[in-house]
């Protein structure tokens, strides 16, 4: 297998396996750190989390769920190579163990600045906020069902109740509450509904993809200057997240550069070009 190794060229310590051959089973996708990572168990992730076939699924979604897939193998494999406890991990490795052991593996993120924060913060605070509505919603299966729900309000039926026993919005047993939306972030047909009510209004029902919407206007506040406690928390949770998801990103990498990374394009039913891809 030796002479083979010059079609095998590194990135970054990664490698991007240009042959069949190298006697790996053709039911192998992947090594990670000497484990093989077999096709199968993908195609069902690919499956599941679409909620297609995976033979249905374009080939840049799906190179994009394998970064993701391989993203949990080198984790899983960095943890057991520097003899990290996996007793309590599941073979399925969900949500909160995968951050459980990025946690562990990779420390906290660094924090922004306060100099980067303070500029952005002056950068938004000069910028005119939009109107914005405060909207609660009648969720119905037909435009006669939202008329009946119109009839019952305009002769003082509470909306909470009407909601309850007509709406099948998630919340409506808590009267369709949405909260505030800025004007201009809704689909354009629903945004110019919305704010060509006064408070207190009733829509006329609406269609959408999911049935038929009566709103209600509960408060309109006119545009205006932003409101800096709203910025600053907003530009602190966007720098944040930022600096998390790049955090994560090197330390990824990192990890994948230790254990050693192999693909096997050639056994791939798409044309893979994600992150652990050689760049053309």
């Amino acid at each position: 297998m030796s002479d083979l190794r010059w079609l095998c060229r590194p990135l970054f310590g990664l490698v991007l396996t240009l042959t069949v051959s190298c006697g790996i089973d053709q039911n192998t996708l992947a090594t990670i750190g000497g484990r093989q990572v077999e096709i199968v168990p993908f195609q069902t992730y690919v499956g599941e989390v679409t909620g297609e076939a995976w033979q249905a699924v374009s080939a840049r979604v799906t190179s994009r769920l394998l970064d993701q897939y391989l993203d949990r193998q080198v984790v899983l494999e960095a943890a057991r190579s520097r003899d990290v406890n996996l007793s309590h991990i599941s073979s399925e490795m969900g949500p909160s163990e995968v951050q459980w052991l990025l946690d562990e593996l990779c420390g906290p993120a660094p924090e922004p600045s306060e100099a980067e924060i303070s500029t952005e913060v002056g950068r938004k605070a000069e910028e005119t906020r939009p109107a914005r509505a405060h909207v609660r919603q009648l969720l119905l299966d037909s435009h006669e069902l939202g008329l009946e729900a119109l009839q019952r309000l305009s002769v003082g039926e509470d909306f909470v109740e009407v909601s309850r026993q007509l709406s099948r919005a998630p919340n409506a047993s808590d009267g369709g509450e949405l909260g505030f939306f800025d004007h201009g972030s809704l689909p354009p047909e629903i945004d110019e509904v919305i704010f060509s009510l006064a408070p207190g209004e009733y829509s006329e029902p609406v269609q959408g993809p999911s049935g038929y919407h009566v709103f209600q206007i509960l408060e309109v506040v006119p545009e205006g200057p932003p409101d800096l406690a709203e910025v600053e928390a907003g530009v602190r949770t966007v720098f944040a997240q930022k600096m998390v998801r790049e955090h994560i990103q090197r330390c990824i990498g990192g990890l994948a550069s230790e254990v050693g990374v192999e693909i096997y394009d050639k056994h791939l039913w798409f044309p893979y070009t994600g992150r652990y891809a050689e760049e053309q």
